[in-house]
């Protein structure tokens, strides 16, 4: 068990301090208001914009939130900056490398991730943008260890970066450990029974994702671990709900977002996640593992 979870906590490593690096310079150096300049203000074109921002503003699930609490504060309309927060820390450049990693090169896994994260993100973030108005965002604290955008020293810059790394780094660790028991000492017989009924496996391995709070670095190095064992719908769940919803995010979110929204988000993208994993495993796509 040590050294199958060591393995996964040394391939994932990497990726978690380069995604938190990265993280940490655009957070802070990038402008919202060069964002605003050029958001759409149609809600189906904000939407699209909005999902594939993060590949030009690559911040992780660790980061997302004061990013989109900025294109709220700058005009950007409420569809463009829900859909950034719920595809950004899967539809980012260091992300989608880390994924197909850890699935050697499997690049049909990286894009289904992508597709399903594309699915659920914009599908909810339109419908919240539609239903809800910025009355629903409550502008709460930032975070403790947010800077200032002004007079950032390198040695400001390099501290953040490595509080977020050790924050970041004991959910994989704990994590790590948790998917590779899972694989050796639960009875394979009881394996069998939840992962012969896709209804089951997929939400197992959603409570799973929520219950682990992964880094979006670092998930798919555990998922790669638990997909000897699991369908590929359910892992696909974890691999997708583990970014919109888990115990950091439900906290976060449910001190800067009114009740009745945080509600819907979770509500939404926990039933489109679940209905898209077993779109999967009822669908072609088994050949893909």
């Amino acid at each position: 068990m040590a050294t199958l979870a060591l393995s996964v906590i040394l391939q994932a490593l990497p990726f978690i301090l380069l995604g938190v690096l990265v993280s940490s310079l655009i957070r802070y150096l990038v402008q919202e208001d060069w964002i605003a300049k050029f958001a759409p203000k149609n809600a189906v074109a904000g939407v699209i914009v909005g999902s594939v921002l993060g590949l030009f503003i690559p911040v992780c699930d660790c980061g997302v939130l004061p990013v989109a609490r900025g294109l709220f504060r700058k005009g950007v309309s409420v569809h463009t900056a829900l859909a950034y927060l719920l595809t950004a820390p899967v539809i980012n450049p260091v992300v989608i490398l880390a994924t197909a990693m850890a699935f050697q090169s499997n690049w049909h896994i990286v894009g289904l991730r992508i597709g399903c994260t594309f699915i659920v993100g914009a599908t909810t973030a339109f419908l919240a943008g539609s239903l809800f108005s910025y009355k629903a965002f409550v502008d709460a604290e930032w975070h403790r260890h947010e800077l200032g955008r002004s007079n950032i020293s390198l040695h400001q810059l390099l501290v953040h970066t490595a509080d977020e790394f050790f924050d970041v780094g004991r959910y994989l660790i704990i994590s790590a450990f948790l998917a590779a028991a899972i694989q050796i000492w639960v009875p394979k017989g009881i394996l069998i029974q939840a992962t012969s009924n896709p209804f089951m496996a997929a939400g197992a391995m959603m409570i799973l994702a929520i219950a682990m709070s992964l880094c979006s670095d670092a998930d798919a190095f555990v998922a790669r671990v638990l997909a000897n064992q699991f369908p590929l719908g359910s892992i696909m769940a974890f691999m997708v709900i583990g970014q919109i919803i888990d115990l950091r995010n439900i906290i976060l979110f449910a001190k800067n977002f009114r009740l009745s929204l945080f509600l819907f988000l979770a509500v939404t993208s926990l039933g489109l996640t679940y209905v898209l994993s077993l779109s999967i495993d009822f669908g072609p796509w088994k050949h893909l593992f």
